[in-house]
Parts: structure tokens; sequence; C-alpha cells
């Protein structure tokens, strides 16, 4: 049986294929981000939803994880930060219907808007928005 992606791979592989300045393990990450470089995009999975049961073999048909999406940007340069987290906010909203390294993503549904989480101890800015996550289980 073909491995599937985790809602986390998922996501980062089609960051990786639909952006042209972003690559995983360069300045794209999953899970933790790293101290360089100083603009760079981390996505993390945290407990989402209780999933949709059935009566079938799995029991529940779709899965609802979600994600967060930080950017984080050069010092003192917050517009960069933001404008790439809104840029990801509108990329990610489209990913519909559609199947990832084997993991197929129904929607993708933001919660709320891009958001502030401050400056880290080096004076970047951290600029994150959520994701509902609707995918087969």
């Amino acid at each position: 049986m073909p491995t599937t992606a985790t809602i986390l791979e998922a996501v980062g592989s089609y960051i990786d294929s639909n952006s042209a300045t972003l690559t995983i393990g360069t300045n794209l990450f999953l899970a933790k981000m790293p101290d360089t470089p100083d603009l760079c995009v981390t996505v993390y999975e945290y407990q989402g939803f209780s999933p949709m049961e059935t009566f079938g073999a799995t029991g529940f048909e779709i899965d609802k994880p979600s994600i967060q999406v930080v950017v984080r940007g050069a010092r003192d340069d917050y517009p960069t930060a933001r404008n790439l987290a809104q840029d990801l906010r509108i990329l990610l909203a489209a990913l519909t219907d559609t199947t990832v390294n084997g993991l197929r993503v129904v929607r993708l549904a933001s919660n709320g808007s891009v958001l502030s989480l401050g400056v880290d101890d080096l004076d970047r800015p951290r600029i994150a928005f959520n994701l509902d996550c609707f995918v087969d289980a």
C-alpha cells in the first residue's frame, strides 16, 4: 500500500510546487523554524476538529486537522513578511479537491485573517495564519 503524506507534508509540498521563491529545506520548513534564514516559512500542525464519522471500514470519512503557517521576516521588515503571509493564505485557500502526495485535500478553510505573533529575540517579525483542513481519512 502506498504511503500517504500527512497534511503537513502535503501543504509543504503544495507550497514548494506552487511558489517561485519557497523550497522545502531552504526557506520552507515543516514543524520547526530554524535560526536561519531570516525570511522563511514554517508550517505547523495542531489539533483540529473531530472527524466526520461513518460506518465504513475506517470509522470516519473526513479528517479535520488544523495547520498554522508562520512567516518570519528580516529584522524590521514587517511588510515583506505580512505580504508573503497574505499571498500564501490566498494560495492555500485555492487548494480544493486536490490530491497532493497521495492525500486528498477536500478543502483548506481560512480560520481568520493574518495576525502578528510579534518579533523573535532578534527583532524579526513573525506573521501567521491558521487553516482548518478537510482531508480524506
